[in-house]
């Protein structure tokens, strides 16, 4: 049998080689990128500046390099390589200094061109084989990314700060691991490594400088973490103090390497930096941004989906499926390396907030994204799949059954099946045939002019498809398309697309609608629940019942009410108002939509919160609170040690309950006359349906769009009922 440290080595080299394998598929994958894409914004002026980079340094010219202001609001350091990748070759004619929100160039001068996207590539190529390293299958992930794909093999600012501050996390994830084992040289080299390369992170481009927020936001959770019970309240953290104290060094040398490799700064330093600085927060709020109109859930709708423009570019595009495995994965990235769930959520947050929504801007996110989605395939898929693999060839299992407990179970299984039967019938007429029926529909281009046909044959479409003797017409999602009055086979060619991300700003709309109204309902069902049941509240059963209301209002009834209130032109809200730009403010975009939407909606669904949390509070014996006052629990402690873990069991199915809902909910959408991408995806459906419109009346589409629905429905409900699984199982004794 082979020893321990044989299969070590091999396991080693079996990782070496793995690495090596996902670097050449990323390099692949960028060199084809540079290759067919075609020429984006801002690659004519970061290659121009690039060209006088160069031209500086093969004159000589350090004040030439020093005063050089095109471009001022980004740091030189990205244009610098750029520069001296080109500098070997000849120079051409200087491309112009034009405004960056002019179209790009048609042609740019070659070779360097492509030297400069090639180096961009190799940088991006880079950042894949450090995360690999790290963890394998993220950087597989990352190497699949069609975003980071894209915007690291073209003239862009993102690939080396993308490459270093990944480098940043990485050494700084080795300095924790050898000052925990008591390396403390080794642990001082990492540390110097990490403040160097977060130094060249700002020297290319500011918002990556995020990961630094993150590393202190690590170090001062562990010196919080480290202060355990018997410490003096009032006593000062000296674990904190230390982490000041190792921080200071370390965020010193980030500046003298920040200031040392940008030149810009070296004749006016704070003067030009915050000139710099200040140029981003006017930009922020001009015009050119604000006439994209994008909302604040902008970026979660290019995490949800694939670079949608150059087809035939990527080879897969998976990105929808990385994002739904980083949230597989979020649990066990804040287990195992916490400063990069730290990472991914203050940029996240970021982004969220930042007004400038350009789709590069996710990459200072997908390399933690990346490695939460490599963690989420490994205990999601791979580990369940190889205990799997282990207990079928374990030979010490469980015992097989004997001969007569199988007559038995057979037996028994006989008496049931009459039993059985009227409900499998009705379950089969009421759930699966619709679905059947769905599924069969979204596989035709059926439509409200081949009505007649769909009815009386449209099953001959499905089976010539399915038996291959009819090839598959396009269909197209969200098209006017070309109708016909007979049925034809298409194919899962929408339910493909759906899948592949070809819908992610109503998908991303739909999840964040669910998160934000679920939440504002739980916040305010159990603040109402608390509010009455404090002792001395007078009227507590009138109370109670004003705040029921709202559940008994049918839904639609409630809608044409916030309708009244909240219509633009002669709602009671809009009427009282006397200002009529004000008005007009206060209605305007998707975020204002979404205000006012999740305002109904918070009306609508808190009373079921508010009625499970009020349950489990009168269940609660009062002897609980008392022994946790004379503990000196008071205040939030109570709440967080006492009332919420005895709420939990009771609170978990409502909110189970008001979830599916949420993501379901059409009427409140169809009233309010909200339109896309401020619409759920049943909402969508409806309106693809409806014979009326443009693009009314495509019956294939709104049943493919309820396919994708039921799936990320059903993915949807076994993850909450993951996340709810021990507080609804929970045992709870009361008295």
């Amino acid at each position: 049998m082979m020893n321990r440290q044989s299969l070590t080595t091999w396991r080693q080299l079996a990782t070496i080689l793995a690495v090596l394998l996902i670097g050449a598929v990323a390099l692949g994958l960028r060199l084809r990128a540079t290759q067919l894409l075609p020429i984006d914004y801002d690659e004519d002026d970061y290659l121009g500046a690039a060209q006088r980079y160069a031209q500086f340094m093969a004159t000589g010219d350090v004040q030439g390099l020093v005063d050089y202001a095109y471009n001022y609001e980004h740091p030189p350091l990205t244009k610098l390589v750029y520069g001296v990748a080109i500098l070997p070759v000849p120079p051409a004619p200087l491309l112009p200094e034009q405004s960056s929100t002019l179209p790009p160039a048609k042609s740019l001068p070659q070779p360097h061109f492509r030297i400069a996207r090639t180096v961009s590539a190799v940088m991006g190529t880079l950042e894949v084989l450090a995360l690999a390293i790290l963890q394998p299958l993220a950087g597989l992930l990352l190497a699949v990314h069609t975003w980071t794909i894209k915007y690291t093999s073209q003239v862009m600012l993102e690939p080396l700060p993308a490459l270093t501050s990944l480098l940043t996390v990485l050494f700084y994830v080795k300095f924790r691991r050898s000052r925990s084992s008591g390396r403390i040289p080794a642990a001082t080299g990492w540390s110097i490594l990490s403040a160097m390369a977060l130094g060249l992170t700002a020297s290319s481009k500011y918002t990556y400088c995020i990961v630094g927020l993150a590393i202190v936001a690590d170090a001062v959770w562990l010196a919080l973490a480290a202060r355990t019970p018997r410490d003096d309240a009032g006593a000062p953290n000296h674990h904190l103090r230390a982490v000041i104290f190792d921080l200071l060094p370390w965020g010193l040398i980030a500046i003298a390497i920040f200031f040392a490799t940008n030149p810009r700064l070296w004749s006016d330093p704070f003067g030009r930096l915050a000139q710099s600085l200040l140029y981003h927060g006017d930009y922020a709020q001009s015009a050119h941004v604000r006439q994209f109109n994008f909302p604040f859930w902008q970026p979660l709708v290019y995490l949800l989906g694939p670079v949608p423009w150059h087809p035939g570019v990527f080879v897969v595009m998976l990105d929808i499926f990385i994002t739904v495995l980083a949230g597989l994965g979020l649990g066990r990235l804040w287990r195992e390396y916490r400063v990069c769930a730290l990472w991914l959520a203050i940029g996240l947050g970021f982004l969220l907030i930042w007004p400038t929504k350009w789709p590069q801007y996710i990459l200072t996110i997908t390399a933690p994204l990346s490695l939460a989605a490599g963690l989420g395939m490994q205990g999601a898929l791979w580990e369940p799949l190889l205990r799997s693999l282990q207990r079928r060839k374990a030979p010490d299992g469980p015992a097989l059954r004997t001969a007569g407990d199988q007559r038995i179970a057979r037996r028994d299984s006989r008496r049931a099946l009459p039993w059985l039967v009227p409900g499998i019938i009705a379950l089969s007429l009421l759930a699966l045939f619709p679905l059947i029926y769905q599924a069969a529909v979204a596989l035709t281009d059926f439509n409200a002019i081949s009505i007649r046909d769909g009815i009386q044959v449209g099953w001959r479409a499905v089976w010539q498809g399915l038996t291959g003797q009819a090839q598959p017409v396009t269909v197209a999602l969200f098209d006017s398309m070309t109708r016909t009055k007979e049925v034809h086979w298409a194919g899962p060619t929408v339910l493909g697309q759906l899948l592949g991300g070809a819908a992610p700003d109503l998908l991303a709309f739909n999840l964040l609608w669910v998160v934000l109204s679920m939440s504002l309902q739980a916040v305010l069902g159990v603040a109402a629940a608390l509010m009455l049941h404090r002792r001395g509240v007078r009227w507590r059963n009138f109370w109670q019942t004003i705040f029921i209301l709202p559940w008994a209002i049918p839904e639609f009834i409630g809608a044409l009410i916030w309708l009244r209130i909240l219509e633009p032109g002669f709602g009671w809200l809009a009427l009282a108002v006397p200002a009529d730009a004000l008005r007009a403010q206060s209605v305007a975009g998707p975020d204002a939509t979404l205000v006012q939407l999740l305002v109904a909606a918070t009306w609508y669904g808190f009373p079921l919160i508010m009625l499970a949390a009020t349950a489990s509070l009168k269940l609660t014996p009062d002897e609980v609170y008392d022994a946790a006052a004379i503990d000196g629990a008071v205040g939030w402690q109570r709440f967080r040690w006492i009332t919420w873990p005895l709420m939990r069991p009771l609170l978990a199915p409502a909110l189970f309950v008001r979830g599916i809902f949420a993501f379901n909910q059409f009427y409140l959408f169809y009233t309010m006359r909200v339109e896309p991408p401020t619409i759920t995806l049943a909402t969508a459906s409806y309106y693809l349906f409806a014979p009326t419109g443009n693009f009314g009346g495509q019956f294939a589409v709104s049943a493919a769009i309820n396919i994708f629905t039921v799936l990320v429905l059903l993915g949807l409900i076994l993850w909450l009922a993951r996340l709810t699984r021990g507080a609804a199982t929970e045992e709870v004794t009361y008295v």
